[in-house]
């Protein structure tokens, strides 16, 4: 099979970034993969070029005339696409469909449902576009801060929705978790356009150093940015007021980091540790009581809970989104209930004071890794959803 992903690059690279070059090289072990990738900080060079963005987010003719040329000068069997927002527009999957191409997109946000993609806004969740117009989102300047930024993202999303474009390409949709999977249905994709495939991880075992777990007291986990939608303010809270005595260990940077610091100055099971490379990220993972995710959005596919449960971590997580879906309660984590610090504060306690208890979702969780997040597990699933997509392809051109 010869297959083109298509990527527009953000100027910062992030999660969907990484999952791009995990595919190209499972797929590429098996298959001819090429990439199309534009990049926002390399096009979007001038107020002309941003300019044109009021015209094109929703539908860029230029893309899909460049993505049609490639198509049918490359030969390819399958187009797959990560993301096209804002240089590409839908109408690349015009592009492939007329080519009579199948073509699949992951879903690593909420962008076809809420005009930041995340489904959270003002320091909250934010569900009123799914049911509601998108342009609900207008007033707060939901993207960016900018009112008249997301009123272009929401012209895209109110076009596509009129259109019924997402019944009509791709040929599927890939969302990351079932929880997503139900967001994206009421938001007004139709269900049986969107498959299930979580993102996956090389099990990180058998590179580790037997030697190099962390020495420090075994604690509790925190890793990932220092900023409000993560939660962390709660977390801190949680420790301060609820007077918890494991240790936290705090790993990462943000906005939110010095001020938090210095209300925990007197707490000294409050532990920050600042940023940390991957090696040292999982050797103290190995060695934690739980990892915790106290994330207040719904998060896309949070990889360092596909880290834990490699590892055989158990994850406390707040009981909402894509990170409560990923965390099976009771059997390999722990859910609490997000926004009380009360009750996260019990299943800290109760992982901390009980070893057989911790024993028992360690293991659980570890094979819930290799059940489900695992290269070979993932090329399987991908394969699956691109023959269903063709077929999807073939009756549809031969209607």
């Amino acid at each position: 099979m010869k297959i083109l992903q298509v990527h527009n690059e953000y100027r910062h690279r992030g999660g969907e970034w990484t999952v791009l070059q995990q595919e190209y090289e499972l797929l590429s072990r098996h298959h001819t993969v090429d990439q199309y990738i534009v990049n926002n900080s390399e096009e979007l060079n001038g107020p002309l070029s941003k300019a044109r963005l009021l015209f094109t987010t929703h539908y860029n003719r230029r893309s899909k005339r460049q993505i049609a040329q490639m198509l049918r000068d490359g030969g390819y069997d399958m187009m797959h696409v990560h993301n096209f927002f804002p240089l590409l527009s839908p109408s690349i999957f015009d592009a492939a469909a007329e080519l009579g191409i199948p073509s699949v997109m992951t879903l690593h946000n909420y962008r076809l449902i809420h005009p930041n993609g995340l489904l959270f806004n003002r320091g909250e969740v934010d569900e009123s576009t799914l049911k509601g117009s998108a342009y609900r989102a207008v007033a707060s300047g939901a993207y960016r801060g900018s009112p008249l930024q997301t009123a272009v993202v929401a012209r895209m999303i109110e076009t596509h929705r009129n259109k019924g474009t997402w019944g009509r390409v791709p040929d599927r949709l890939i969302a990351l978790t079932n929880f997503a999977k139900r967001k994206f249905t009421e938001g007004g994709i139709p269900e049986e356009r969107i498959a299930v495939k979580p993102n996956f991880i090389r099990d990180p075992l058998p590179e580790m150093n037997p030697s190099a777990d962390s020495d420090s007291e075994p604690g509790i986990l925190f890793a990932g940015r220092i900023e409000e939608e993560k939660g962390i303010d709660e977390l801190v809270e949680a420790w301060i007021n609820e007077k918890i005595q494991t240790p936290l260990y705090i790993a990462g940077d943000g906005t939110k980091k010095e001020y938090l610091e210095k209300l925990s100055v007197h707490n000294h099971s409050i532990k920050w540790l600042g940023s940390i490379d991957r090696d040292e990220l999982l050797s103290r993972m190995r060695a934690s009581l739980a990892l915790i995710f106290p994330s207040r959005w719904y998060e896309g596919m949070p990889m360092t809970i596909l880290e834990a449960k490699a590892l055989g971590c158990p994850v406390i997580t707040a009981d909402i989104g894509n990170h409560a879906d990923l965390v099976n309660d009771g059997q390999d984590g722990l859910h609490y209930r997000s926004g009380e610090t009360g009750d996260l504060a019990e299943k800290v306690e109760l992982i901390t004071s009980n070893p057989e208890l911790r024993e028992r979702l360690s293991g659980a969780a570890r094979k819930d890794y290799e059940r489900c997040y695992t290269p070979d597990r993932n090329y399987s699933q991908l394969m699956k959803i691109y023959e269903e997509a063709a077929e999807v392809r073939r009756r549809v051109d031969g209607a």
